[in-house]
């Protein structure tokens, strides 16, 4: 199996300024939905045992959302805060991610433990098995990534192995030692400990470090729950805390710290796969859940 290890690792560089709490408006909703099975509803699943379900995850395709509702079997579009439409997803799919060209991807991990790939209007195209000698227990699988063309898994936080091609074909084993950057150039990953997280930036054309920054972030925090770039290679970094994840934005060159921004949590007990996402603009979207349904916001960080 190739690899894309990296080299020469330096102790963490403390970043200059605490991460704060912006002012209230910093986060901007862009759409509710209540609970339901209707347009402009989403899928609430009340078990016996074990948390309930709201939708587990969701993408940008361009201007678009998506969302996976999977208790309702599909994945809803929306466009300027409306349903568009929808297109079947199993009950048991975990995550969504939409590729540079346009291929909707999805992960179910538990059951069928395979991708399933969609053209950009929602057709299916193929499904892949997740190889068990690159993948031995997809259960632990944590991220689904696209690079390119390529498609990787990322197993309990820690390494991400290429499993296909955006046209359901079967692709050699890579790996790499962390999550790719949108502009291409870096592979990040992270390390939160108590209240410090450390972010870890690797040039992918060298494999040398290019940075290990020290985020201290508000009291208590709970777990890493943002880690994502932008088209110019901007780092978002959020921890999530009692009562909100606090962002952290690290311009890619030395990850200093140009920004940050606190997104109000969920209290919410419905389980959910991923809540943030950002975009190649910078927006940072994510998911609310309430009582009445969810509530998608956006902000921005710087």
């Amino acid at each position: 199996m190739a690899s894309a290890a990296p080299s020469n690792p330096q102790p963490p560089t403390p970043s200059a300024a605490p991460v704060v709490s912006l002012a209230d408006g910093a986060v901007d909703p862009t759409l509710r939905t209540k609970w339901g099975a209707g347009d402009n509803e989403l899928g609430h699943l009340v078990q016996a045992e074990g948390n309930p379900e709201g939708p587990m995850s969701l993408a940008r395709a361009g201007d678009d959302l998506l969302v996976l509702d999977q208790v309702n079997n599909r994945i809803v579009r929306y466009s300027g805060g409306k349903q568009v439409g929808s297109f079947a997803a199993t009950a048991t799919t975990q995550d969504v991610v939409v590729a540079k060209d346009g291929t909707i991807v999805t992960l179910d991990r538990l059951k069928e433990k395979s991708l399933r790939f969609y053209d950009k209007d929602g057709r299916e195209r193929a499904q892949l098995s997740i190889p068990t000698d690159r993948v031995k227990d997809p259960g632990l699988v944590t991220g689904l990534f696209t690079d390119d063309k390529d498609v990787y898994l990322e197993e309990s936080h820690g390494a991400l192995v290429r499993i296909g091609t955006t046209d359901g074909r079967l692709a050699d084993a890579v790996k790499l030692s962390g999550r790719p950057s949108k502009d291409g150039k870096l592979l990040v990953s992270a390390t939160l400990v108590g209240s410090k997280l450390t972010v870890n930036a690797f040039d992918r054309a060298s494999g040398t470090l290019r940075f290990a920054r020290v985020i201290p972030y508000p009291e208590p925090t709970r777990e890493v729950a943002l880690l994502d770039t932008d088209a110019r290679g901007i780092i978002y970094a959020g921890v999530g805390g009692e009562e909100a994840v606090t962002v952290a934005c690290l311009e890619p060159a030395e990850g200093k710290v140009i920004g940050r921004v606190a997104i109000e949590s969920s209290m919410m007990p419905e389980e959910a796969f991923k809540d943030f996402i950002v975009t190649d603009d910078g927006t940072i979207q994510s998911s609310f859940r309430t009582e009445d349904g969810v509530e998608y916001r956006v902000a921005r960080c710087p």
